[in-house]
């Protein structure tokens, strides 16, 4: 094996599994009782913490659209500063990387982009609770922007739930409403080496869905949704 494409594949091996751990932590719901203070706060300062350089969708306008989910809710009252707040929610989008892969034509590696909200204590600083979306990559134009949507309304959804309001029936079949063909997740971001000559590309891996499913069965188990009303329950 050329010795430039081992040492890529050493480092994406070693990324995928730093990357898989992250996100297996993220997506896991935790079993500790919510803090009081999400549940009694008033006001929220919603910061934009930026997105990771393979992020796919437009950091901006991810974050306008999720403050403008946040005011229509109407739950807390967003301020502009973090001292009128009773808690910050830190966004930021993440495509932690769950796959590689490598032949003679390179070595790729597969993302997972997701939106992740961290509940700070805005005098301590401590994180009080982490709350991630996946983001469905699939499609184009409307049919992206679709999916997009669905993933900020599941990121608004998973507060609510954490804050201690019921969800509608809608945005309950949401939070688990996936596309029937789902195989566009991930970018190229290393680049392979054959006999000296770089070579880029894209590959296109194919999400495995149930997999998927039981992360969002095991949200909706540990936040008394009835899996009836999850969408495939």
């Amino acid at each position: 094996m050329n010795t430039l494409l081992r040492k890529l594949l050493c480092f994406s091996l070693a990324s995928v599994l730093v990357s898989t751990q992250l996100a297996l932590a993220q997506s896991t719901t935790p079993t500790d009782p919510v803090p009081s203070q999400i549940q009694q706060a008033q006001t929220i300062f919603l910061t934009n913490s930026g997105a990771d350089p393979n992020f796919p969708i437009d950091e901006t306008k991810a974050f306008n659209d999720v403050y403008a989910a946040l005011q229509t809710w109407g739950r807390y009252k967003l301020v502009n500063s973090p001292d009128q707040a009773d808690l910050v929610f830190k966004l930021k989008d993440i495509a932690p990387i769950t796959d590689v892969t490598g032949n003679r034509v390179g070595v790729y590696s597969v993302s997972s982009p997701a939106f992740q909200l961290t509940i700070l204590d805005p005098k301590s600083h401590i994180a009080l609770w982490t709350i991630t979306s996946p983001v469905n990559v699939t499609g184009k134009n409307q049919v992206l922007a679709r999916w997009v949507t669905i993933a900020e309304t599941n990121l608004v959804s998973r507060v609510k739930v954490v804050a201690g309001q019921p969800l509608s029936s809608d945005e309950t079949a949401d939070l688990t409403t996936a596309p029937k063909y789902h195989t566009t997740r991930s970018i190229l971001i290393l680049t392979g080496v054959v006999g000296g000559a770089a070579v880029a590309g894209v590959l296109i891996a194919h999400h495995e869905l149930a997999n998927q499913k039981s992360s969002q069965d095991a949200f909706c188990n540990a936040n008394n949704i009835p899996l009836s009303q999850c969408a495939g329950g």
